[in-house]
């Protein structure tokens, strides 16, 4: 795979341009067009969420590395393709180049990105073992990027963003305690984690995943009845990243399939977003 094969699986480099995405969408709702003409106000609050998104996951596999040797025996660390060290280098520094990149764009934007990178560490460090406060925390990352967008272009709330930020918390958070019932033995075993699968079960906890998922599929439509204009491109997007949610939902509560639930929904969100994108242009 090569080093820097081995450094995007590191910091799971598709979703950092998931949450860039995310920002650019925000960016355009709110302005009614393509922000292109921002030029560098445009790549540095594309930039922000990227080297947030690294360095907070980048830091999450240096502090989960023995969690890791017991749930994901692929992970870099894991497999000494990359050492712990360079993560914990790497990691600090992406963290403060987000910051340093955010300074220039406006008082609310930098404050965001101050706050969002220091959370992560405080995140990784202790947050992520207690229960459903690590889960809530990335699901704020989720749903911050339309926030974070929609302050570097204007200081109105649109509501829409607001309804795009809704939607990210939601599937955020199912999606996080899909992921704490996976870790939940590794979790136990090598931190101690009290997470909200080890604290009602995890059959339990599928359940409240679920439930959340089956929430934001008519959640999902908000965002037109705020104004947003429906196409039949975006009808057809949206729709689509809903019957994914459903299929993740029969493949949870039937088949147990975590791995597979997490990777169906990013393609659900990456086919949401594009849909409220087309909704714009």
């Amino acid at each position: 795979m090569g080093f820097l094969g081995e450094l995007a699986k590191l910091t799971r480099f598709e979703h950092a341009l998931m949450l860039a995405l995310a920002v650019l969408i925000a960016e355009t709702i709110v302005l009614q067009e393509l922000p292109v003409y921002l030029g560098l106000t445009l790549v540095l609050s594309l930039l922000v969420p990227i080297f947030s998104e690294m360095g907070s996951f980048a830091l999450n596999d240096y502090f989960d590395v023995e969690t890791d040797r017991l749930n994901k025996k692929d992970r870099p660390l894991v497999k000494g393709t990359i050492s712990p060290g360079f993560a914990f280098h790497f990691s600090f520094s992406c963290l403060i180049v987000s910051v340093l990149l955010a300074y220039p764009l406006n008082g609310i934007a930098f404050a965001i990105a101050v706050l969002f990178n220091a959370a992560a560490i405080i995140y990784n460090w202790k947050l992520k073992d207690m229960p459903l406060l690590g889960n809530v925390y990335i699901a704020l990352t989720m749903a911050i990027p339309f926030i974070f967008g929609n302050a570097v272009v204007s200081d109105a709330l649109s509501p829409v963003a607001l309804a795009l930020a809704a939607l990210g918390f939601v599937a955020g958070l199912a999606r996080e305690i899909v992921k704490s019932v996976q870790d939940m033995e590794g979790d136990m075993k090598a931190r101690g984690s009290r997470t909200l699968p080890v604290l009602i079960g995890a059959k339990r906890s599928l359940w409240i995943a679920v439930l959340l998922y089956l929430f934001f599929i008519p959640l999902s439509f908000s965002p037109f009845l705020l104004g947003l204009h429906l196409s039949a491109i975006s009808l057809l997007l949206v729709a689509a990243a809903d019957a994914i949610i459903l299929y993740i939902c029969f493949i949870l509560l039937k088949k147990n399939a975590y791995k597979a639930a997490r990777d169906f929904s990013l393609a659900s969100f990456l086919l949401g977003m594009l849909g409220f994108l087309a909704a714009v242009l």
